[in-house]
């Protein structure tokens, strides 16, 4: 079902955005344009580019900034063939991005940094930035990659330049800006295929540009759709079930061929078709107005439609029995009830399966095959104002976001053993103001104060089969015993189906409000020594409310079987209070499956548990300095000290008022030195890093005990403060370009990150000396040791025929966790990944077709992976071989 844009805009960001006409001089471009190629050859290079960045709120060359920069120009982008972040990951040294199982977000980070989770109020360690405005969540970070003019990694903490939550480092996107006095215009098409199941691939960029007024006025439109079939095949048989049930042995049941009761849906195959398709269709509206020579207004239109499918796991659970060097034998539930991972089933990462379940066929609701479905709009207005001496720019910017999310999160076609829906609604307002000088003296500085907002309503959908394929006893399920009491007077096993067909349902807001203060200033103390220092000020502040668990009071709708009489008082004169098991269910709202509402709870407060409307706010002083010196004209080497910070927060699962408390912030400080050079008539350039990094107060997810209303042993993840590491690493890219036709690109980086301190509170009482485990030892996630990329590029000049592009390349990552506690199967697979492509374009450059081959080994690797609390693992695997053309056409 299609669902309507519908433009909201927040009056106080719109009233600062017409009636403050402020703003910084400039943008920057990514490459300087080379001369014009006379016909029949090709374009000279003339030795290698200069990249200007502007990440750092300064235009500045690449090389002259001291910070650890990979600039991604748009050519390098475009030889990936891929319209996501995750292009990044194998292009910028000590980068290591995946893709969150189940879900259509980001996971990982830079120099050992990262998150694993998909939780609304988890706050990422490396922001991306689109145009200056920020995205922060995962989920809002798997942004559609189109008309991007260049991409700046920045590698260690950027506390002071980009603020709270970039204690890796920054993704700062630059896209292309309209251009006054020329009508342009690109249409580019790309036509492929998968090798694991022939699945199709079809994407089509356009841009044009469109001058209004002379030198005046101009307008940029530019737009993608990106569709493709999927790569994964919904054909996964489960291996056991309902044949054979290891788990029923345990209650004295038959574990082969038991006695199910005919009523269950025992159907554990996939139907056969493909999953995980993409289909995304995002524009810009771009204009440029520059009625005087020393103001301009900059305004962004942006819009998202993704009705990709649902994002499928792979079973990945490690086989029964098996040995885990830290934790011991592996007994998930999931082999146990019939349901083996990829280790005893043998089958290929690129074939799983989800379930059909779509309740009523109400696609709003909990579906599978509905698909995902996200929808943005935001604007972003940019004003420059220069004053000779000195400029001042504002920011200010509105995004809205909606997602409904349903996954089969298992890997399995049987309905359902965990299946649910995500769905929110995020809206975000971004306002920035600074001043930057322009001093002909030794001293410059930039100095400005932002505000943020990053409000969410999430609320969920869930069906946990997994509890209804539990033995119950007659008791249990209010009836009297006769015989066997997991058996009914039929002869089946008791099970309680309603976890199947009545969905769950729970939720978490959180309101969010960052204010920051922030300068930086350079010294030149002679032509070649320079220092620079910032400083910025930050407050966080957050609101918290959350409702969830079973365990409310019973209502006309309750079961007698979910009826569990409490006494509260010890009073034997007052009676028992009846509390419901299933209280948060959809059926106690007298409702159905099938009325589903996507974004409104049927049920009121009272209905859950647990209840917790609660707030907290921190504030932080992050702060860097650095000292570089020019060794010569085109060599210079620097040293710096850097700090940054992810904010505290709330733990979106919590279950009890004791747990939902605020985590405070992780920290972290580095210290790095690096040279940034050029030699032999600018044909070479190589930069070099060391870093040492220290994080403290780490952030972690950890699974407690939690003990429910009725006394049941569950429990809860929660996040909390665990521990401190330290990680070094060396960081090198080299650029050669030996003749004007050949270029070639090698980085390397490598790191050891190891914990100095790391303790699970087993019991959750927040005790750090209480039954706590020490944990040292372990392994800390998204740190490959090595990675190692390289690319070659060759212009074969064929006269006036044209010129053919010949590009290489090849990128190894070794093995990395990805889950906290280091679990089996869930680690990041030591990969190469080998593509090439030949392109050829016309002597007057209009003109281009491509032919292009991804993953030509064909490697199965671990794109992402997590372990869910000893139930089962959930995996996604990277793309197969992938092979296609591209056609272009420039006017």
């Amino acid at each position: 079902m299609k669902q309507s844009f519908r433009q909201t805009v927040s009056a106080y960001a719109l009233a600062a955005a017409m009636g403050v006409t402020l703003v910084a001089a400039g943008q920057a471009h990514a490459q300087s344009a080379p001369a014009a190629a006379p016909p029949g050859a090709a374009a000279p290079r003339t030795g290698l580019e200069s990249v200007t960045v502007s990440g750092t709120k300064r235009d500045e060359a690449s090389q002259d900034v001291p910070i650890a920069i990979s600039a991604i120009s748009d050519q390098q982008l475009a030889n990936t063939f891929r319209n996501d972040v995750l292009a990044v990951s194998d292009m910028s040294p000590g980068v290591a991005l995946g893709q969150l199982a189940g879900f259509r977000a980001i996971a990982g980070g830079i120099r050992g940094t990262g998150q694993n989770s998909i939780l609304v109020t988890q706050d990422s360690s490396v922001p991306i930035i689109v145009d200056e405005f920020g995205l922060n969540h995962v989920q809002s970070q798997f942004v559609e990659l189109f008309d991007v003019d260049r991409i700046e990694v920045y590698r260690g903490p950027q506390g002071t330049l980009f603020g709270k939550n970039s204690t890796g480092g920054a993704i700062y996107i630059v896209t292309k800006r309209p251009e006054m006095n020329e009508f342009s215009g690109k249409v580019e098409l790309q036509l492929g295929m998968f090798d694991s199941n022939n699945g199709k691939i079809a994407k089509g960029k356009l841009a044009l540009n469109i001058p209004v007024v002379e030198d005046k006025l101009a307008i940029r439109m530019v737009g993608i759709y990106d569709y493709d079939d999927g790569y994964i095949k919904n054909s996964h048989v489960a291996s056991g079930f309902p044949n054979f049930v290891p788990l029923y042995g345990a209650y004295g049941l038959p574990v082969v061929n038991p006695p199910l009761p005919p009523e269950l849906n025992t159907n554990a195959a996939g139907s056969g078709e493909n999953l995980n398709g993409t289909d995304v269709f995002a524009g810009k509206f771009k204009v440029l107005f520059t009625p005087t020579d020393n103001y301009e207004a900059y305004f962004i239109l942006e819009a998202l439609r993704d009705r990709s499918d649902s994002v499928p796991s792979v079973n990945d659970s490690p086989v029964l029995g098996a040995i885990d060097p830290d934790a011991g034998p592996q007994n998930m539930l999931m082999p146990l009830l019939g349901f083996n991972g990829r280790d005893a089933t043998g089958e290929s990462p690129w074939v799983t399966a989800v379930t059909n379940q779509c309740a009523g066929n109400n696609p709003s609701g909990l579906c599978i095959p509905s698909g995902h479905r996200v929808s943005a709009m935001g604007y972003n207005l940019q004003q420059n104002l220069d004053l000779d001496v000195v400029s001042f720019k504002l920011i200010t910017a509105y995004r809205k976001q909606k997602e409904i999310l349903p996954s089969t999160y298992p890997g399995e076609a049987f309905n359902s053993l965990f299946d649910a829906t995500r769905n929110l609604v995020r809206e975000q307002i971004q306002i920035e103001l600074r001043a930057a000088t322009n001093f002909d003296g030794p001293i410059n500085f930039i100095a400005g104060g932002t505000y943020q907002e990053d409000n969410v309503k999430m609320l969920s959908y869930s069906t946990v089969g997994l509890s209804s394929l539990l033995p119950r006893t007659d008791a249990q399920l209010g009836r009297p015993t006769v015989g066997n009491p997991y058996l009914d007077d039929r002869g089946f096993i008791n099970l309680d189906l309603d976890y199947i067909n009545d969905p769950a349902t729970g939720g978490a807001d959180q309101d969010r409000s960052t204010y920051a203060f922030y300068f930086d200033g350079n010294w030149d103390i002679t032509d070649r020594l320079r220092f620079t220092a910032g400083l910025r000020w930050t407050l966080d502040k957050k609101s918290f409310f959350r409702r969830a668990n079973a365990g409310g009071v019973c209502n006309q709708y309750t079961k007698p079987k979910d009826q569990r009489l409490v006494d509260t008082d010890n009073n034997v004169n007052t009676p028992p209070v009846c509390f419901d098991t299933r209280s948060n269910a959809v059926s106690r709202a007298g409702l159905t499956a099938a009325d589903l509402d996507p974004r409104n709870l049927p049920l009121p407060n009272s209905a859950y548990a647990l209840v917790v409307d609660t707030s907290d706010e921190w504030d932080k002083i992050t702060w860097r300095a650095v000292v570089d010196y020019k060794v010569t004209d085109e060599a210079m080497v620097y040293a710096s000290y850097s700090t940054g910070f992810i904010s505290g927060g709330f733990t979106e699962t919590c279950s009890s008022p004791t747990t939902c408390v605020a985590f405070q912030p992780e920290n972290n400080w580095s210290a790095e030195l690096g040279l940034k050079s050029r030699w032999f008539d600018n044909t070479v350039q190589a930069n070099l890093t060391a870093f040492y990094t220290v994080y403290s107060d780490l952030i972690r997810s950890q699974v407690v005990p939690f003990t429910d209303f009725a006394g049941n042993t569950t429990q809860e993840t929660i996040n909390v403060n665990a521990g401190k590491s330290r990680n070094l690493g060396v960081e090198a890219e080299l650029q050669f370009q030996p003749t004007d036709q050949l270029r070639i690109d090698l980085s390397i980086a490598y790191q050891d990150h190891k914990y100095k301190e790391f303790f699970l509170d087993r019991n959750g009482d927040g005790d750090t000396l209480d039954g706590n485990e020490n944990l040292t030892d372990y392994t800390v996630p998204y740190s490959p040791k090595w990675k190692i990329g390289g690319s070659v590029t060759y212009d074969v000049v064929l006269g006036n025929a044209g010129v053919l592009t010949l590009n290489t390349t090849g990128n190894y990552q070794s093995e990395a966790e990805m889950a906290v506690f280091n679990s089996l199967n869930t680690q990041m697979t030591e990969r190469f990944l080998w593509d090439a492509s030949a392109s050829w374009q016309d002597v007057n450059e209009r003109y281009r077709v491509t032919l292009f081959a991804k993953n030509i080994l064909n490697e199965k690797y671990r794109l992402g992976s997590n372990s869910v609390a000893g139930l089962w693992n959930m995996t996604i695997y990277g793309k197969p071989r992938t092979y296609g053309i591209e056609l272009g056409f420039n006017f």
